[in-house]
């Protein structure tokens, strides 16, 4: 996650429930846009990044 437009990136951590992925993303304090970026690797090596500028709002 990012709340800068993505100038620095924190992991945030994620949570296996059954078949489904959760990431436990924590809102800022201030108003402001919250960027999201995933990345997943298959058992073969093949990555894959999404990025999200502004995933949603805050405040």
């Amino acid at each position: 996650m990012s709340v800068d437009d993505g100038a620095h990136w924190r992991q945030v951590p994620v949570i296996r429930t059954g078949p489904d992925w959760t990431a436990a993303v924590p809102n800022p304090r201030t108003p402001g846009f919250v960027s999201l970026r995933a990345t997943v690797t298959n058992p073969s090596g093949i990555t894959l990044t999404q990025t999200i500028t502004h995933a949603y709002a805050i405040g």
